[in-house]
């Protein structure tokens, strides 16, 4: 079986893009602020949700931790702190995903009723609707626009996002002892 390559990746031995990420202080790693299991703080996430190429990679993600202050028992803490982040991350994603789905159905039905309501008053005023005609047809065009991107075009953008959080809470976490230049 041939190894797959990246052109501008590292890849583990399992083909699974590596994210790494050297731990100098590990004080703020976890964040302060979580209900039923530990997370990984914000500036910890926003470090690894930036490496977009890494996360996106279709085989999977190794995050490697470079540290030589993390305990054996933190190991653990922190690996859940990562998975259980990006969980609740692929949860809010989901609502998401179904708000805006609901959101776009009901603009596209908003919009065909005041499409049926610019005919129906056409029919009965005719030539005294005058140039409320095109107003209730711009308005009727802006309501089904909203949720063609709503629907399509937010959800493209957010697809990704949505990518990451998945690799990343399925991610492999490995950790490794932090090896100084000597000078």
């Amino acid at each position: 079986m041939k190894k797959k390559e990246a052109k501008y990746l590292k890849l583990n031995e399992d083909g699974k893009a590596i994210l790494p990420l050297k731990i100098s202080d590990d004080r703020e790693f976890l964040s302060p602020y979580y209900f039923d299991e530990p997370l990984i703080s914000d500036e910890v996430a926003s470090y690894l949700s930036a490496h977009r190429s890494i996360g996106l990679w279709k085989d999977g993600v190794e995050v490697r931790l470079f540290s030589d202050k993390v305990s054996k028992k933190e190991k653990t803490v922190y690996e859940n702190a990562i998975h259980a982040y990006y969980r609740e991350k692929l949860a809010q994603s989901a609502r998401e995903r179904k708000r805006n789905f609901l959101l776009s159905g009901f603009l596209f039905l908003l919009g065909l009723l005041v499409f049926a309501s610019m005919f129906i008053l056409d029919h009965f005023l005719g030539e005294r609707l005058g140039m409320w005609s095109e107003v209730i047809d711009v308005v009727a065009w802006v309501f089904i626009w909203e949720a063609v991107d709503i629907a399509f075009i937010e959800g493209i953008e957010h697809s990704s996002d949505h990518r990451i959080a998945k690799n990343l809470s399925q991610c492999q976490v490995r950790f490794e002892k932090l090896k100084e230049n000597a000078d």
